[in-house]
């Protein structure tokens, strides 16, 4: 019995290490699917009649703002993603996620859904909003497109994007224990020709919250008497109970976390570049995330953006000051 002990101690060391090897191999050597897209483009040589050699001074010429900004953006390691909620037919919360390994950075940034966005085309009662990209029909419509849509009033490339149903983040929420918050006031209100129907009774205090309760707080917009929040304090919520998911499933096994996450929602990452990206922020203090909302203004049914505050917003993130004066200096 000694011996077979023994020999099992020695079968499962070998294992582990193995399996750290394998891991470490692993994160040497896997390429993410957003670098791999496009296949490099072959240099092609031209070879030209001997000649006597001319010197020729060649004068560069000084780059513009917006060229820098563009290789700003080419040069960073950024990775973007968009995070986005949808009840089967719009869009709603709709977040920018964007991570820097090499400035241990995270950033939010919500997109608010009735953000006023044209679409040649689509001139219909409603598809001048953002977060109706998703449904519009066909070729249009669609994670990805949703993602272009983002992408286009952001200017800076999305890589990647994660779709959650409401029926998704109530399996995640429910398989996570609940998530604990401190509901700002009492939340009442009764929809019932909402997509699904929508049910908020939840009393003001710090509570767990199931996926059903936690459902209908990131929903909520005001009372059945009128009285409500601002779309900001909603947004600031959203990003909260968002973190909180976050900061939990990290406290789990990650792969068991890559499972969950697989499970319920869909999305373009596979499930290596979640296990690539995912291990990097372990131990990753998310009370250190950076959250901004679009800049903009609202009326009684669109929000416009400010798109040159945005693009001002956008360089902040990018730490674009830095390339920028780096740049003067040469």
């Amino acid at each position: 019995m000694k011996k077979f002990l023994k020999v099992l101690g020695i079968i499962l060391v070998i294992f582990l290490l193995l399996s750290v090897g394998a891991y470490a191999m692993f994160k040497a050597t896997y390429v993410p699917s957003h670098e791999r897209r496009e296949d490099p483009i072959e240099d092609v040589v031209v070879e030209l009649p001997d000649s006597d050699p001319v010197e020729v001074e060649v004068v560069e010429p000084k780059k513009t703002e917006e060229e820098l900004w563009q290789e700003c953006i080419e040069d960073s390691d950024r990775v973007n993603v968009l995070l986005f909620g949808t009840d089967g037919y719009r869009a709603d919360t709709l977040i920018f996620l964007s991570y820097s390994k090499e400035e241990n950075d995270i950033v939010m940034l919500t997109v608010p859904r009735d953000t006023k966005h044209e679409v040649e085309g689509m001139t219909a009662q409603g598809q001048d909003k953002i977060n109706a990209v998703f449904c519009f029909p066909g070729d249009m419509g669609g994670s990805d497109n949703q993602r272009q849509a983002i992408e286009d009033i952001l200017g800076v490339p999305i890589h990647y994007y994660v779709k959650v149903n409401y029926w998704g983040l109530i399996a995640i929420v429910d398989t996570l224990g609940g998530i604990n918050v401190t509901v700002p006031f009492d939340m009442d209100y009764d929809d019932k020709y909402a997509k699904p129907e929508l049910h908020v009774h939840l009393d003001a205090g710090n509570q767990t919250l199931n996926g059903d309760q936690a459902m209908g707080y990131i929903r909520w917009r005001k009372n059945n008497d009128g009285t409500g929040d601002s779309d900001l304090a909603r947004t600031q919520r959203q990003q909260d109970f968002i973190l909180k998911v976050v900061k939990k499933s990290f406290g789990l096994n990650i792969t068991r976390v890559i499972d969950i996450c697989y499970d319920y929602v869909r999305t373009d990452l596979t499930k290596e570049d979640i296990l690539y990206f995912g291990t990097d922020l372990v131990g990753y203090d998310f009370n250190d995330v950076r959250r901004f909302s679009l800049p903009g203004e609202a009326d009684y049914r669109f929000f416009y953006q400010d798109e040159e505050a945005t693009k001002v917003l956008l360089k902040e993130i990018y730490g674009f000051e830095k390339a920028d004066e780096m740049s003067n200096e040469d």
